[in-house]
């Protein structure tokens, strides 16, 4: 099996894209299957079928001049730079055959294949990552059009981590350096495991040994034709355009963090955090961390691989998460469920209208979620009003803007509730 190997080097976000959409619409024509390597300028993309409002700190970026735009592929959002090395397979589907599962597994293969050349243990781990260790190093996506394919991919080579966090919305609350180290421990990079960062024919050699080891692919050197190049060139002006960039446009306040803990007896204090779509009904990712021991923290990692881009459905959800940890003898099932639970909670609000920010500070005492309340009155403590406010310890409040107590009288009476300020514990 010989493809045309192609390497475009580091291009613009928008000639990438261009290129895939035409190398994958003449593939018909063609008819010779191809291997491009490529790498991009600085850029996060969004998937196909993804809002970028919703996937990435927009201000963030083009504060620091990294492009935005969106693949012709689905899945996740993703940071790219020129150190990153991408690779792709536009061919027949009848070429390799199987379902879209086998295509993952075949093709996460041979880049672990390729990868252990260079002296580093990678296994491919459905759906479509590649990790080392239990950390992700690599995932993959891809589409088809007409009868054939394009299957993608990249390898992270040099440690960017900090700045790929700070493009894309991941499910952490504040970016604070906990909370980076904790997504460090899931990612890895060439970098890291080799000490050095290879050179970019080091590491296509490698890559083409892996494919050709797993999967029989032979190639022979090409570049793009002067049809070909003519083809992007038009296609351009669309693929940087704002109408394909906000194709898909979803309320940025239907996707948000919800934050679930429960402190366990024996074990310590469980926290979850999970990137919930309400509109779309997805839970996208969730990050499992707390003030507990774990000999083998990547555990968790698997099990957060499994609660990636889902169905928000309680009752699966919980059993996903029962049928996982049952097989390891010493973590505690039911307080890894309460800390789950406690996410449906706070999406029960998400339900009544709430923003999931807005959920995530609400604490409900004595009423059940979904139980429909009607409640008479809102209650201020009297120590947020200021500490020389002579209504400090008294049931009224002249709203006076010297505090903000004033604004949430008017916001009580304009809902239609009864202000009250509770001067007291034997007053509440």
């Amino acid at each position: 099996m010989i493809l045309r190997e192609i390497d475009t080097g580091v291009k613009s976000a928008s000639w990438n894209m261009a290129c895939d959409d035409v190398l994958l619409k003449n593939l018909d024509e063609l008819k010779q299957p191809i291997l491009r390597f490529l790498s991009f300028e600085r850029c996060v993309l969004a998937g196909y079928f993804q809002s970028v409002d919703q996937e990435i700190r927009t201000e963030y970026c083009l504060e620091k001049d990294i492009s935005i735009n969106r693949r012709i592929t689905g899945g996740g959002t993703i940071y790219f730079d020129p150190s990153q090395v991408g690779w792709e397979i536009i061919a027949p589907i009848k070429m390799f055959g199987g379902s879209p599962s086998k295509l993952y597994e075949m093709f996460g293969k041979s880049v672990a294949e390729g990868l252990s050349l260079l002296g580093i243990k990678a296994e491919f781990k459905p759906r479509n990552d590649i990790e080392v260790g239990g950390k992700k190093i690599s995932g993959m996506g891809g589409v088809t059009h007409g009868s054939s394919f394009l299957f993608q991919g990249t390898l992270l080579v040099a440690d960017l981590i900090e700045e790929m966090l700070y493009s894309l919305r991941v499910p952490v609350e504040k970016l604070k350096p906990k909370e980076i180290d904790s997504v460090r421990e899931r990612v890895t990079c060439i970098e890291h495991e080799l000490g050095r960062i290879p050179t970019r024919e080091e590491l296509k050699s490698v890559m083409k040994k892996g494919f050709s080891k797993v999967l029989g692919i032979k190639t022979e050197s090409s570049t793009l034709s002067a049809d070909e190049l003519e083809k992007i060139n038009e296609s351009i002006p669309h693929f940087s355009s704002q109408k394909w960039i906000d194709r898909i446009q979803l309320p940025e306040e239907s996707q948000g963090l919800i934050s679930g803990s429960f402190r366990s007896r024996d074990f310590g204090t469980i926290k979850i955090n999970t990137l919930v779509n309400t509109k779309q009904k997805m839970l996208r990712s969730s990050i499992i961390t707390g003030d507990f021991f774990l000999e083998t923290p990547t555990i968790l990692y698997d099990l957060e691989r499994l609660l990636k881009n889902i169905h928000i459905d309680e009752n699966k959800i919980l059993e996903v998460v029962e049928e996982f940890l049952t097989t390891y003898e010493d973590l505690p099932v039911e307080d890894f469920k309460s800390a789950f639970k406690e996410i449906f909670k706070k999406l029960s609000w998400v339900k009544e209208g709430f923003t999931p920010e807005e959920a995530n500070h609400l604490f409900a005492v004595n009423f059940k979620p979904n139980e429909k309340i009607n409640p008479r009155f809102f209650l201020f403590p009297y120590c947020a009003k200021g500490a020389d406010c002579e209504f400090r310890f008294i049931d009224e409040c002249p709203q006076c803007s010297e505090c903000t107590v004033g604004d949430g009288y008017k916001m009580a009476i304009d809902a239609g509730l009864i202000p009250l300020t509770v001067t007291s514990f034997e007053n509440l």
